[in-house]
């Protein structure tokens, strides 16, 4: 998987992970087929006709949105887009797929796709399609050159074809998490946060160190670090932590990073608060004051839809943008008498088979209304609808109101990390962490370390 996000990046570094509800994807796709009566353009290509919607294709890119405006709409009668460029009906689905989710549907080694992507300036998805053609026509010179070493009259009868490696896999539901942490000598002892997630602390760590038996005496002599990584509050955001390694140089690896499996202290399964450690394999000395570690946790989701999933980064703000900017919006949102924001309708009746079902009511044309009780708050309105748009939690704020919101409007996800969220901890699960965690007699750590465990017990209960 490293593999894989280093070489996306190359292409784009707009192209990366990000959480995100799989069936805000799902569903907006889904919308093109579902939601016909709200479809306003038409894309044809070699006599297909394929549905689509002007905000959507406006909030993605502004040659559309430039195009739109320039023309006089018409009642009932959708604006037409014609590729003439000769494109295949696959390659203008892959196109509205990258538009609508973020992602391809197909390959990305597509000169017309490439086309596209230029002409309606997607930038992401121009840059992928590039890499895709190089690749291909990297192996493809590769696979030449060994015919003509070979035997040159296979050459006319063989097809030069990509390889299954040419298209990039990832399993969504196993995010590893890989985490930079530079060891100083200096803070022996000082807890450090080396990730947060949705702003909130969940991995730390701190080391103590351990002097040599033989040099117990002597202040200057070098001492072994041991490193501690605390897992907190992970289950809250509905993550299950399987592995940690922790990767560094030693001496004698010429440069090389050696991965160490870190040993739990106290592993349950489900447990709310995991410790782990692990000896360095470099000593502090006076010529080494500090030295680099990265953890690689490894995790598996446990709310259904929710993962971390290759995307355009775009994706996630272009179609909130469009909303808080009022374009193409059609639908007014209300908290109590006061106009909180605009929307589309093409995105709420997607993502809501209740907002669906009332807005379904009122005609096209007109610019509907939908009301919230005061109760909710605009604050916590605008962070519905913002998940509604970007399928992500951006704030773990008011996650009491939100669930009411997810469960009223039947959005399953945001509903299910809101449970996750209001879960209470056990109090005496965490208790038995801590003894488990109590440091033998033996081990050289300083009292005021061990204070950081409680520490973040303390922290979990509380929020």
């Amino acid at each position: 998987m490293i593999s894989e996000m280093k070489e996306i990046y190359r292409a784009d570094p707009g192209y990366s992970y990000q959480l995100c509800d799989r069936l805000a994807k799902d569903q907006l796709w889904a919308a093109l087929m579902i939601q016909k009566h709200l479809a306003d353009v038409e894309f044809v290509v070699n006599y297909k006709i394929f549905p689509a919607h002007k905000s959507i294709l406006a909030a993605r890119s502004q040659v559309f949105a430039d195009e739109f405006e320039k023309v006089q709409p018409v009642n009932d009668v959708p604006h037409q887009i014609r590729i003439e460029t000769g494109a295949d009906p696959s390659t203008v689905l892959n196109f509205l797929h990258f538009v609508y989710t973020g992602e391809p549907i197909g390959t990305l080694a597509d000169e017309e796709l490439l086309k596209l992507a230029e002409h309606y300036q997607l930038l992401t998805l121009a840059n992928l399609c590039k890499l895709a053609l190089e690749k291909i026509d990297a192996m493809q010179m590769a696979v030449l050159r060994k015919r003509l070493n070979s035997n040159p009259g296979e050459l006319s009868s063989s097809k030069i074809m990509p390889e299954e490696e040419t298209e990039i896999f990832f399993d969504r539901t196993t995010p590893t998490f890989r985490c930079p942490w530079l060891l100083k000598k200096s803070e022996n002892g000082q807890s450090k946060s080396v990730m947060q997630y949705l702003n909130e602390k969940i991995f730390i760590a701190y080391f103590t160190e351990v002097k040599e038996i033989e040099s117990q005496s002597k202040q200057d002599d070098p001492s072994i670090p041991v490193m501690h990584f605390t897992c907190a509050k992970h289950r809250r955001f509905g993550l299950k932590v399987e592995d940690v390694y922790c990767g560094m140089q030693g001496s004698g690896t010429r440069g090389y990073m050696l991965w160490l499996k870190m040993e739990p202290k106290y592993h349950q399964e489900n447990a709310e608060l995991l410790h782990f450690t692990e000896q360095a394999l470099l000593d502090f000395s006076k010529a080494n004051l500090q030295f680099r570690v990265y953890f690689d946790i490894k995790t598996v989701s446990t709310i259904g839809n929710y993962n971390y999933e290759m995307m355009d980064d775009k994706w996630t703000t272009d179609f909130w943008m469009a909303a808080i900017n009022q374009k193409w919006t059609d639908v007014e949102i209300f908290v109590g008498t006061f106009k909180v924001m605009e929307v589309h309708r093409i995105i709420l009746c997607a993502r809501s088979p209740v907002l669906n079902a009332s807005l379904s009511k009122i005609s096209s044309g007109t610019k509907s209304e939908v009301y919230f009780q005061e109760d909710f708050g605009v604050g916590v309105v605008q962070h519905f609808f913002n998940f509604l748009y970007t399928g992500s939690l951006k704030s773990t704020d008011s996650v009491h109101q939100l669930s009411k919101l997810a469960t009223i409007y039947q959005v399953e996800t945001l509903k299910n990390v809101c449970q996750l969220l209001n879960r209470v901890p056990d109090v005496e699960e965490l208790s038995d962490c801590l003894i488990q965690l109590e440091p033998p007699d033996e081990l050289p750590i300083n009292s005021a370390v061990f204070q950081i465990i409680p520490s973040f017990v303390n922290y979990v209960i509380m929020t």
